[in-house]
């Protein structure tokens, strides 16, 4: 009896691991399983190694595998759109990665190699080698996957000579029912882009600890554009983070800003009807 009650107990653990996976697997629309592909590259002008050259670095995450196989293609082109645009967006990831590989480094040789030339000519010298020496690194990350709900983040750094290289990251949400990019306008009700408007200028006047809108000024925020709502956010369990890159409201020197506002603090515009928001504040 005692032999027989351990085995109908292991069991019956057994069934309810099973269970809690496969409700786990349930939740996930899709039920992806992710992948990378790296690349990392160089190449000199006129293949002379004597000469400057551009380096590449490409981090690529993608759906490797899904329950739901139209989704997964969806997902993927949704992503190489975004990262390397839409003459890339189509294609098999890994061949995705090679054809912009590819024709990123065609480009570099034709449109270097004849300034190169020219201004070797003009100076009777070698060119400054800085001005001729690109690099360009991609950096792509599954930012957050539940449900309906799909955030990626693409991070990319481009040198293309002179004083200091220039960087940006974008965010895209995806629904997983509609398998389209989630805009402010589904998450969002009424006109609300000057409430919005005055919630990030709050929030970032909180963050950096200025107490007036003069005095964010004065430190930079607002400068190069004015602060206003931005396609670019992340979404996540505790609300929507807003991302302004280098130069789009604040100087270089100050790098990107990012402003998050609790779904708690968004309530008053808020689409709580929207089935990404539910499934986010539950």
């Amino acid at each position: 009896m005692r032999k027989q009650y351990v085995s109908t107990f292991c069991i019956m653990l057994t069934f309810g691991i099973f269970l809690t996976a496969c409700k786990q697997e349930s939740r996930l629309a899709g039920n992806f399983k992710f992948d990378n592909i790296t690349l990392e590259e160089s190449q000199h002008l006129f293949n002379d190694d004597s000469k400057p050259q551009a380096k590449m670095k490409i981090n690529f995450s993608f759906v490797k595998e899904s329950s739901d196989e139209k989704m997964k293609d969806s997902v993927n082109h949704m992503l190489q759109g975004l990262v390397f645009g839409d003459k890339f967006s189509i294609q098999q990831p890994e061949q995705a990665v090679r054809l912009y590989a590819d024709n990123y480094f065609s480009t570099y040789h034709k449109d270097l190699e004849p300034m190169y030339r020219e201004e070797n000519a003009e100076m009777g010298e070698e060119p400054n080698e800085v001005w001729y020496s690109y690099e360009h690194e991609t950096e792509t990350k599954v930012e957050y996957y539940d449900k309906h709900l799909f955030t990626y983040r693409f991070f990319m750094e481009e040198f293309t000579g002179g004083a200091h290289p220039v960087n940006f990251t974008y965010f895209q949400n995806i629904d997983l029912r509609t398998l389209k990019q989630i805009e402010l306008n589904d998450l969002l009700i009424g006109e609300y882009d000057e409430e919005l408007t005055d919630m990030l200028i709050a929030q970032l006047m909180e963050d950096v600890g200025a107490s007036t809108k003069e005095e964010l000024e004065e430190l930079g925020y607002g400068t190069t554009a004015d602060i206003i709502p931005t396609e670019n956010f992340k979404l996540t369990p505790g609300g929507i983070s807003f991302l302004y890159n280098i130069y789009e409201i604040a100087p270089y020197v100050i790098g990107p800003v990012e402003i998050d506002l609790s779904f708690k603090q968004l309530d008053p515009i808020l689409n709580t009807e929207y089935m990404v928001v539910k499934e986010l504040r539950k």
